[in-house]
């Protein structure tokens, strides 16, 4: 067995839990449940109704019309170099 820890706002746990014990489940279930039902259907068992917003869908029509700049590195050293740069110009207005 594992135990896992994570952090709620005590509003949500109170409000969750409530639901679970209307179940007649104590959380460990009720999240097992919930894990048991991701391996089984090989997803993420709610609604994840994600809409893009504007600036998100621009940047997808440009990568999927190959109108974006890629990077090659050599490291993960390099990679955050790359974006440390990105997030100066970035800052700096450029």
């Amino acid at each position: 067995m594992t135990s896992y820890t994570f952090r709620l706002d005590a509003e949500l746990k109170q409000q969750a839990f409530s639901v679970f014990e209307s179940y007649g489940l104590n959380p460990a279930q009720a999240i097992k449940m919930f894990l048991q039902q991701v391996v089984a259907t090989n997803s993420i068992p709610v609604q994840l109704n994600y809409q893009p917003n504007k600036k998100t869908i621009r940047a997808m029509q440009e990568a999927l019309n190959g109108e974006i700049e890629t990077y090659q590195v050599n490291s993960t050293e390099e990679m955050l170099e790359l974006m440390k740069q990105f997030s100066n110009e970035e800052t700096n207005g450029n």
